[in-house]
Formats: C-alpha cells, structure tokens, sequence
C-alpha cells in the first residue's frame, strides 16, 4: 500500500524535544522522514557512542530521508530500493503516524532494516508505515551505523556501536512519540535479516530491556560473534586500510576508504566460494564479517545463553524466516556439480554424514546447487530460528514450578514459516516475506522479486498478524512449544502446521549429536 503525497493539504507540524519537524501530509498517513534522534558521528564523535543532538531553532524541514549510513547497495540481487543520501548526520528516523493527536497513544512499531550489517537503508518504500497507519499502528524506521563503523573492533572504542545506535533510537521514541501519537509504552520492535539479529540481540541485552515490549523478528541470524574474533578482524581492517589500529587514527579514515576494505572482504572465485561454505557449514566461525559481538558489556552473554537465563523472557516474540531464504546463494557453483555428488561435497564441507544424506530426500526437486544453498538457509536462518524458540520456551516449562509460556514470568514465543514461492525464482526466498509483511504489493522493485501478480489476500493476512501482534499481543495460532512444535504457514493457502520445522529440529539434533 503506497500513498501519493496530497499537494493541496497543509503540511504537518510535530514539536520533538530537539525542535519542531515539518512532515508530509498523505491520505489516512503523515510522513515524517530525516530526523536526527543522535548528533552526526563524525569528529571527536566517530567510533564513540551516539551524543544528544544539539538541536535546531525554527522548523526543520521533514520531507525526505535524511542522511544514510549506507553509501551504495552491497548487491543488486533481488535488493530492496535503499535511497542513498550524503551527510553527516547519519543517525536519524522516519516516522509514519495516522494522526499528531497525544491522547490517541497509539501502538508503536520500531523498525530496523537489514543488509548484512553492511549495508541497507529504512528509507525505501517497502518500508513505507501508510499500511500500518490504516490499522492504527505508528511506524519508526531507523538508520544505524553499519559494517565497521558500526560493530568493528577499534581498541578503546564502545562495541556494538549499532545497537548503542539503535538504543538510542529507542530512547528518541521513549521521549518523543507521543507527539506522533504513538504509547512510548507499547512499542515493539521489530526487524529482519541483519536488523532480526540486532532485534534478538537487544532482546539479550539486560540495558535494553526497558525501552521495548514485544518483539518481531524475521529471517535473522544468531548474533553470536565473539570478541577475540571482533579484536582480529579490526586488525585485518587496519592492515586493509594501512592505518594504525588506534581510535585516533580511526577517526581521521574516510568511510569511502572502510567501504572498500569491507567489500574487498567479500570473495566471489569458485574456490573462494568453498571456502565460505566450510566456513558457514562445518566450523563455528562467525557467518558475517560484522555483526553484534559478545562484549561482556552490553551483549553480555551468547543470546541463546541469555534467552535460557530468562532474558527478553517478559517480552513476546513473533519470529519466522522464508522456507528458501539463501537456497540460490550458490547457484554459481551449480555448474561444478553432477547429481547426488552435494551430499558427499557437504559431508566434506563438515556437514554430519546422516544429515547430509538427509537433504536430497526432504527436497527432491533441488538441483545440487540448491541442496548446498538450502544447507546455508538452514545453518543461518531456520536452525537458529528453532534455537531461538526453543531456548525461551524449554527455559519457561523447566522453571519452578512449571511455568508455561504466556504466564506473568514467560511470554509466548510464536513461530511463522513463510513458504509461499515467487513465479520469479520458484522458491521463497531471502527478503520475499517483507512485501507481504508491510502491505506494500505495489511499491518499486516488488515485482522484481515477487512477479507482476503477488497474492493480495497473502498480505493482508500476514500484515494483519503482525498488526493484530503489535495491537494485542498475540496472533490467531498456538504458541511454540518443545512438546508442540507449531507454527503458521504463510502460503497462497495458510494453515497452521503441527511441526513446519521439523526437518530443522531433527537437524539441530544430528549437529548437536555430531
């Protein structure tokens, strides 16, 4: 659902605590785009943690997207439209409100975008809230630093400088979004890919805890990168950049230069390619080369740890993945590869031999190209999704006393498989759910990855979960249980199914096995 801008109303005016913002009046929806809720992170700023921004005289003009982080796509594989905007200040969000009425204390829905934590931006129009704003929902999309600036070691820097970015993000909606008309008291954060694996983070992280009530997470992998493994790759980044590994000398290094450290990172030779696979599907290194870190800090402990421990445990969580994600990430190799050798090439790449031979069998109309890619998908998204929801919900049933989920000390956890496959690719992958989750089947670049003719009825059915979840608190299905593994199908026609993940549990048994 996109709106065209009404040029014949009178512009909306909103007061912030850092001055007044001029917005942009559409039917049913007000756009408010480019506020600074941190100071630019530049000068005595960059690497430090996000500063109060000064603030501003007069009304500042809200009308575009402010500066981004990003300075370019990462790919342009089925990518999101992700505007690109010079400036420094870089830290700022995008509200979408139905009306600027402070009695109204509407339900707020807290976005982080993803792209590899590289890349990405909230700007584009997939993540436009004039859907949500017809239900009675505020939207609040937010920049972060990404890639180095945002989560690489620099000695005697703050880490996890992109979730101090977006606790600061959080606080802006604590102390503002009632001037939006949103309730700073039920707001639930949400985000997908990179942005899920921040959500889950700040769901693990005890200094966070106050700032959100619920959560939405799709597609995302575990944040789990340790900090020996952070220290080395910033030194890998300095020798990269020749620069001398120190929080001064950092400060003087143009972001074009770090830019291009982080993409010579990425290899795209065949054997390259096989390096990553073992890698991601036979060793515990980290999958990104940025990312959350484990800092004993802020991320205290491994998420999983944290959501066993009780942490987030108050907050209900909404959390799904595509059934296909990264299957044609290794399409590339397809070439190389004769048919029935992918189970003998992943028991090479570490892959345990029963799970190995297993594959073929769950997804006999796979090439063997998409046999390794579905490995990846499972290894990063839909293994740790199950982990995710096992870990909060077998904490809950083992506490004393028997608590089940859903009860004063455990809130839910509810699962989504999204399994309904494009024309364009055949198969539901990567960043094809976002669409349907936003309501927004007609905006830019949508056909690209979804065909000239997506299922309607699909989004409104799965936005409207996802609003009924952020309104109430709850969704039309059961809830995840170890002893009843279910899950909703978001399909051409949905059912809930009584174990969707199946494969990946009994997955996650054979490695754990291993």
């Amino acid at each position: 659902m996109t709106v065209p801008f009404d040029e014949h109303s009178s512009a909306p005016v909103a007061t912030t605590r850092s001055g007044r913002v001029r917005g942009t009046r559409r039917p049913g929806s007000l756009a408010f785009r480019g506020i600074p809720y941190a100071a630019a992170p530049v000068g005595s700023l960059r690497f430090g943690r996000p500063a109060t921004h000064p603030g501003w005289d007069g009304t500042r003009d809200a009308t575009s997207n402010g500066p981004t982080p990003s300075l370019g796509p990462t790919t342009d594989t089925y990518s999101i439209p992700e505007p690109v905007v010079a400036g420094d200040e870089i830290l700022n969000l995008n509200v979408f409100t139905p009306a600027l009425d402070p009695a109204a204390r509407l339900p707020v829905y807290v976005w982080i975008h993803g792209g590899g934590f590289v890349g990405g931006s909230p700007g584009g129009p997939w993540f436009d809230g004039a859907a949500f704003n017809a239900r009675g929902v505020v939207t609040v999309a937010i920049t972060y630093r990404l890639g180095f600036e945002g989560y690489g070691h620099v000695p005697g820097a703050p880490e996890n400088r992109a979730l101090l970015d977006c606790i600061s993000a959080l606080e802006w909606v604590r102390e503002n979004i009632g001037a939006f008309g949103g309730d700073p008291d039920r707001v639930t954060l949400g985000g997908q890919s990179a942005g899920g694996g921040a959500t889950l983070a700040l769901l693990a992280a005890p200094a966070a805890q106050d700032l959100f009530a619920a959560a939405v997470v799709h597609s995302a992998p575990l944040p789990d990168i340790a900090g020996s493994d952070a220290v080395a790759q910033g030194a890998m980044m300095a020798r990269l950049c020749e620069v001398e590994n120190t929080w001064d000398a950092w400060r003087e290094v143009p972001r074009t230069t770090i830019v291009a450290a982080e993409r010579s990172l990425e290899r795209a030779d065949l054997w390259s390619a096989v390096r990553d696979l073992h890698r991601i599907l036979g060793t515990s290194d980290p999958l990104t080369d940025f990312g959350p870190v484990i800092d004993g800090e802020l991320v205290p402990a491994d998420p999983l740890a944290a959501f066993a421990a009780g942490t987030g445990a108050t907050k209900p969580l909404l959390i799904g993945t595509t059934s296909h994600e990264f299957n044609r990430v290794t399409a590339h190799v397809d070439r190389f590869l004769a048919q029935g050798f992918a189970g003998a090439l992943m028991v090479g790449l570490g892959v345990p031999t029963m799970l190995a031979r297993a594959y073929p069998r769950a997804y006999p109309d796979f090439s063997p190209a998409e046999l390794l890619g579905q490995a990846v998908t499972n290894r990063v998204f839909r293994i740790p999704t199950v982990q995710v929801a096992l870990a909060r919900t077998t904490a809950a049933e083992e506490a004393p006393g028997g608590t089940a989920p859903g009860s004063a000390r455990s809130a839910p956890t509810w699962l989504w498989d999204f399994r309904w496959r494009s024309p364009v690719t055949r198969r539901s992958v990567h960043c094809l759910d976002l669409p349907f989750a936003w309501n927004v089947l007609d905006a830019e670049r949508v056909a690209r990855l979804a065909g000239d003719d997506p299922p309607p009825h699909l989004a409104e059915h799965m936005h409207g979960e996802i609003v009924r979840f952020i309104t109430e608190g709850s969704v039309g299905w059961d809830p995840f249980r170890p002893t009843a593994p279910t899950a909703h199908i978001f399909d051409t026609e949905s059912v809930t199914g009584r174990d969707p993940y199946r494969f990946e549990r009994l997955a996650l048994q054979v490695v754990d096995e291993d």
